[in-house]
């Protein structure tokens, strides 16, 4: 049998999630839709949660050990049978239009990806503080204002930091071009995909409108903050070494300005963890004698206290901007 989407769902660990996901899935108002999900060696009753759907547009796939959401995902790729391939996180959900709504754009724009706002919520929220393009987040430089439906290309993609949308995406255009996740990556597995695709030549299209709800929650792969940067700054690293990126200017330049922020932020970050590491490690006047001779390590520290605080600030930052106010809360 053979659907229009087929929505990848890789999960570990998230029996308290998966239900929900699942049910958006099967409520979308495109009924021809199917749900692939990869259990990623869960430990707790995710499976026995999967299982209690009795549905045949729904197949559970078991990895033999924790191979990470690159790997899951590629899984999940192989054994669709849809025309094109959605992305869902375990503890994320759709709006009930939502597949109906990309569907609909990406046939009228002849588009090989296409993309939509997300609703930012935290973990065991009733309501969205935000979506990603109000936010004050990511290490982009210019805000993603689009007034209706854009087209972007790759320098738009990384200056706008889009890495964390959810697009679908044409099935022929990921065959044609080979485009697979790194299955060595579990940060940052997003953007390097999404980037490869318009390094590619994909027509990326943004839709201004969230219909995807995006959770944070505890113990979720971005709360480890720190790898996430070193892998980040490692792969743009290599995405500089790339022919086809070293022929583009504009490519080259937006590449390098995130590889300065990312590196800044991981300088930060890491300073941070070495403070702690010295009070925990070493006797008050050795841990005081060593700051002194590397006062640097105190200034980052405290850029990094400020950054943690500016982030936490964001939710209040959103609601007290005009752009709160296009917050739809009927959706949930």
């Amino acid at each position: 049998m053979r659907f229009k989407v087929s929505i990848i769902v890789p999960t570990y660990n998230s029996e308290d999630y998966i239900a929900r996901a699942i049910k958006s899935v099967l409520q979308q108002t495109e009924s021809q839709v199917e749900i692939i999900v990869i259990d990623d060696a869960s430990v707790d009753a995710t499976v026995q949660v999967v299982q209690q759907y009795k549905c045949d547009r729904l197949q559970l796939l078991i990895n033999d050990g924790n191979r990470g959401p690159s790997y899951s995902r590629n899984r999940g790729i192989a054994a669709a049978r849809g025309e094109w391939i959605a992305l869902l996180d375990s503890d994320d959900w759709f709006a009930p239009e939502r597949i109906e709504k990309l569907l609909q754009v990406a046939l009228a724009e002849d588009a090989d990806v296409v993309a939509d706002d997300l609703y930012l919520i935290a973990n065991r929220a009733n309501q969205p503080w935000g979506t990603r393009f109000s936010a004050p987040l990511g290490f982009g430089w210019r805000r993603p204002k689009f007034q209706g439906v854009t087209q972007i290309d790759a320098v738009d993609f990384i200056e706008m930091d889009l890495g964390v949308v959810k697009p679908i995406f044409k099935r022929d255009f990921l065959v044609h071009h080979n485009l697979s996740f790194d299955d060595n990556l579990r940060y940052g597995e997003d953007f390097q995909f999404y980037l490869k695709a318009l390094i590619c030549g994909a027509k990326f299209i943004i839709l201004p409108q969230p219909y995807y709800y995006y959770c944070s929650r505890p113990g979720s792969l971005i709360t480890d903050y720190l790898t996430c940067q070193q892998q980040m700054y490692v792969d743009i690293d290599r995405f500089l070494q790339v022919d086809a990126v070293q022929k583009n200017f504009a490519l080259i330049r937006s590449l390098t300005r995130r590889y300065k922020i990312v590196g800044t932020h991981l300088s930060i970050s890491l300073a941070y963890n070495q403070l702690k590491a010295v009070f925990k490690s070493e006797k008050l006047f050795a841990a005081i004698a060593k700051i002194i001779t590397n006062p640097q390590i105190v200034v980052l520290s405290i850029l990094h206290i400020i950054r943690n605080l500016t982030q936490r600030a964001a939710p209040l930052w959103v609601a007290l901007s005009r752009n709160s106010k296009k917050i739809s809360l009927n959706r949930i």
